[in-house]
């Protein structure tokens, strides 16, 4: 009980003196961000940097459970419970896997207790931004390689400007379009509104990537029309919200499951997926569901390789995650998930409970769900978002209003 006593006491000092866990987990996180972009690029193919990476991630997770065991405290022991838990079974499902990827992430949602989530989203926007900039000069010097690529019986040529493929680049400008949406709490100004098409329109005519063009204009459109939307989830509430997000994600399941090369409908729906469901449904054909995942070999379009390769690739996130990680990790972040809707809609932060949903729409033809260089939507599972709530200018709540 002293030691308990003596370590809380040391971290309100470190904590309200220095600001030491916050500042201490902006570094990491902006290391973790950096590293993890440089993987999505072509500088290692250049560099042949294979290892060091990932043994930055495995140092950074360490430094970031320092800060947790130095700086956090939990009052709560069964949430304290509850995260040891969980972080016990994650750690099943990496060893398992050989995938560490979500282990790391995990520990950098955990360590982002009561660190300002605006912050975390400027850092974000920062580094990002930066990198991408750095990237495309790069390519164009030819410093790098810089992948064009064509689409089998279409003229069209797409550029991904010195990352790995032209579809990791518009998936990365549209998460960079709607962080900067939240940093902005979904209100822009005509400039912004200007500036927002024009960036849309850019990427689809460098990447011709339809799907994410797709959810750039969402994102404007949920900007837009901001107000109705709130009327709506506070109509709806976090529950069927939730169930709507989870509906959308199981239906996505049951489709590349059920998928048939036999089937119009099918044929018509990998079409407009892009091969989405036969590439997933190869999946589940050779791979089972369980509980704590596996390793599942694929073949992607992405960086350098032989012209002629067996191309199998599962972009669905969830789909990678259930097969990949399997269904006890799979659970936890579809909680995860309807636990943010919960918390967003709880504090009246409309704009990021309108994120999740975009982010899951993303997330059915993306992959990139778990990487932090592109999604960092769960870091606001245990960070403070006291300063993206301005009373102010706060959506008023409808439902009462009317009452």
């Amino acid at each position: 009980m002293y030691l308990v006593e003596k370590k809380t006491q040391f971290s309100q000092f470190i904590n309200e003196r220095f600001n030491f866990g916050e500042n201490f987990y902006l570094v990491l996180f902006s290391l973790y961000t950096m590293s993890q972009f440089y993987i999505g690029t072509m500088f290692p193919y250049v560099f042949k940097t294979t290892t060091f990476p990932y043994n930055l991630w495995f140092l950074i997770s360490m430094f970031a459970l320092v800060k947790v065991f130095m700086c956090d405290e939990y009052d709560d022991w069964k949430t304290l419970a509850l995260c040891t838990t969980v972080g016990f079974l994650m750690l099943i499902s990496s060893q398992k896997t050989y995938n560490w990827n979500f282990i790391y992430y995990y520990v950098m949602v955990i360590a982002a207790r009561n660190v300002d989530y605006k912050k975390i989203v400027k850092v974000f926007l920062c580094i990002t931004s930066i990198c991408l900039i750095v990237t495309i000069i790069a390519a164009k010097l030819r410093f790098i390689p810089g992948i064009v690529n064509s689409r089998t019986g279409d003229p069209g040529v797409r550029y991904a400007l010195g990352t790995v493929f032209p579809t990791d680049l518009a998936a990365r400008c549209f998460y960079l379009l709607l962080f900067y949406a939240i940093l902005r709490r979904f209100k822009f100004t005509m400039p912004e509104y200007i500036a927002s098409v024009a960036f849309t329109v850019l990427i689809y005519v460098i990447t011709d990537t339809k799907l994410d063009t797709i959810l750039m204009i969402f994102t404007i459109l949920s900007v837009f029309f901001y107000e109705p939307l709130v009327k709506a989830f506070q109509f709806l509430g976090y529950k069927i919200v939730s169930l709507i997000g989870l509906a959308g994600v199981f239906a996505m399941i049951m489709l590349t499951y059920l998928y048939s090369p036999h089937n119009k409908f099918f044929i018509l729906m990998d079409k407009v997926l892009t091969k989405r469901l036969s590439n997933g449904h190869r999946g589940f054909v050779d791979f089972n569901v369980e509980l704590f995942g596996q390793p599942v070999p694929q073949h992607g379009n992405g960086g350098l390789h032989s012209p002629h390769f067996d191309y199998f690739f599962i972009d669905c996130s969830f789909i990678r995650m259930l097969l990949m990680n399997g269904l006890i990790v799979f659970i936890i972040v579809m909680a995860t998930f309807c636990y943010l809707i919960k918390r967003f809609l709880d504090n009246k932060l409309y704009f990021l409970a309108i994120a999740v949903i975009l982010i899951v729409l993303s997330s059915l033809i993306d992959h990139h769900m778990s990487e932090i260089s592109f999604n960092i939507i769960f870091l606001a599972t245990f960070a403070n978002l006291g300063s993206l709530t301005k009373k102010k200018d706060e959506p008023k709540d409808y439902l009462n209003l009317a009452q």
